[in-house]
């Protein structure tokens, strides 16, 4: 699974700089509906804009995260290095189930916010 979330990772790498330029841009936008700044008028575009920036901010999150998996060591390698490898292994799969869960949840978030913002 952290392999997978590797590959993602670093195909999501090659857009890091978009994804920060995106989530300042609907951070902004939240802000403005927040603060009701006279560039957005009253909070059509809060519900939205928060939904985005979250998504982005996860985005960005997986492309750092998960970049550098360490690889198994081979059968020769030392305890030392297959107990470092293994820790460190282990805490990326705790930051992986985590995520995926922190990802599910933003799921349900999505679903809730948008709902409302159309039923409003």
């Amino acid at each position: 699974m952290i392999e997978r979330l590797q590959r993602i990772a670093t195909f999501l790498a090659h857009f890091r700089l978009g994804i920060v330029i995106l989530n300042l841009m609907f951070l902004t936008l939240v802000l403005t509906s927040l603060f009701e700044l006279e560039l957005v008028s009253e909070y059509e575009l809060l519900m939205p804009s928060l939904a985005a920036f979250l998504w982005t901010l996860i985005l960005y999150s997986f492309s750092v995260l998960f970049v550098a998996v360490p690889i198994l060591p081979g059968k020769g390698a030392g305890f030392r290095k297959r107990l470092s490898v293994a820790l460190r292994r282990g805490g990326i799969w705790i930051l992986a189930v985590l995520m995926l869960v922190l990802s599910f949840a933003l799921l349900i978030l999505t679903y809730q916010l948008l709902r409302t913002w159309f039923m409003n």
